[in-house]
């Protein structure tokens, strides 16, 4: 048995706190590994963050928009008015604002020095003419005396046969008779060949002569043509939008400079519209597909002219292609000059896939958009085409309803798992 100074020795105050303090530091063990005893087992993989990401479908669609180019207005014929020879106004029949109809005298003419010309040339043709009929006279004359030796010739032959024919019976032509008709025959001969000669001769100087009044006649001609250049008649239907020349004032052809144009004329009831249609709309021009403009006299109002000639040959500098429309214009409601608004239409003839402008991520090396496949991004590299209502074109290894990162991002790294939120479907 314990003595009591032992028992009081155990049970002292300092004994006590350690004690104490023992059983509290084995509650609070025993209390930790409860806890983790009943904890739910974690895995000791680190789980991956996973982003959400709004996704948009891609959406096939026909492309079809009006792009404003600034378009240029012409008259459809326009031209100066020169005449053919030099000379000196001396009557104009038309002034600035003047309307007038094609084969309309417009202007007439004075060139004295043509005019003396022009009579010199009709008094040499007239007397070369009267000199082709003197040789065409000379000529009959001589094919008459050719025809006159001719019988003369077929009539001494008839009575040379005769007498020889004759002589042959003894004593009823003496032989110095048929001698004398057999030369008069010869002679017969020799005549109508000098006059064949002089036949041929005579027609060959006609035909010279002849050749040289057609010659006299054309330049005649020239003359009197130049006579009727001294009348200027409009060209075509118009109206006359300049005048630079007066009643006496000389004017000339054109080329040179030195002379001025009479006045202007232009077509204004038929104008061209040329507008400067970009290179990547170019493809899509349609000869005889009808275009809208406005002009600013008229900003509330559109026009529609009509694709009528199409350059085929684009601007180096601009990488456009002029294309003229044809636009009635019978009310002269529209000039030339005016400032002019194309709306153009650009459309495609088959259906094409489109994603929002924001979808597509272009680099210097690359152009893509991430497609997002069983919840992981894929890059897809694209090519972009035109814009429309805020989406763009793409041709790529795409298809219809596939889903897309509506804010493409080279932050969206190439096979990372994400999770598609939003899936919007285009308009179609």
């Amino acid at each position: 048995m314990m003595d009591t100074q032992s028992r009081q020795a155990i049970f002292s105050p300092k004994n006590l706190i350690f004690v104490a303090i023992v059983l509290a530091l084995a509650g609070i063990g025993f209390f930790f590994l409860q806890m983790r005893h009943n904890r739910p087992l974690v895995s000791t993989e680190v789980k991956q963050t996973v982003v959400s990401v709004p996704t948009v479908k891609v959406v096939s669609k026909t492309l079809f928009r009006e792009d404003q180019l600034p378009g240029e207005i012409n008259a459809y014929q326009d031209v100066l008015i020169y005449p053919k020879v030099p000379g000196f106004i001396k009557w104009l029949g038309v002034d600035r604002g003047s309307i007038v109809k094609k084969g309309q005298l417009m202007v007439k003419m004075y060139a004295p020095e043509y005019l003396a010309r022009r009579t010199e040339a009709m008094a040499k043709t007239s007397a070369v003419s009267a000199a082709l009929s003197a040789e065409e006279s000379r000529l009959a004359d001589l094919k008459a005396e050719l025809n006159k030796v001719k019988a003369n010739l077929l009539a001494d032959q008839s009575t040379y046969q005769r007498v020889y024919t004759a002589s042959l019976v003894p004593g009823v032509i003496a032989d110095n008779d048929v001698v004398q008709w057999a030369q008069t025959v010869e002679q017969d001969r020799q005549d109508v060949n000098t006059y064949m000669q002089r036949v041929n001769a005579k027609a060959k100087e006609v035909a010279m002569k002849k050749e040289e009044v057609d010659a006299m006649t054309k330049s005649f001609e020239n003359y009197a043509d130049i006579a009727s250049y001294l009348e200027i008649p409009a060209p075509f239907d118009g109206y006359v939008t300049e005048r630079k020349m007066h009643v006496g004032s000389f004017v000339g052809p054109d080329g040179t400079g030195a002379y001025p144009p009479i006045c202007r004329l232009k077509q204004l009831d038929l104008l061209r519209i040329v507008a400067p249609v970009p290179e990547v709309d170019a493809a899509g021009v349609v000869i005889g597909s009808q275009v809208q403009f406005t002009v600013s006299s008229f900003p509330d109002k559109k026009f529609t002219g009509t694709v009528a000639r199409i350059s085929n040959d684009l601007d180096k500098e601009t990488r456009t292609m002029p294309v003229e429309l044809n636009f009635l214009n019978p009310d002269f409601k529209i000039l030339p000059g005016m400032f002019c608004k194309v709306y153009w239409p650009t459309r495609r003839h088959e259906a094409s896939l489109f994603v929002p402008v924001s979808a597509v991520v272009t680099t210097p090396l690359n152009t893509f958009v991430c497609r997002v496949k069983d919840d992981v991004v894929e890059w897809v590299t694209v090519r972009k085409g035109q814009i429309m209502d805020g989406m763009v074109e793409v041709f790529g290894n795409l298809k219809e309803g596939d889903l897309v990162a509506q804010e493409g991002s080279e932050e969206l790294d190439n096979q990372s798992r994400v999770n598609p939120v939003g899936k919007a479907v285009g308009k179609g």
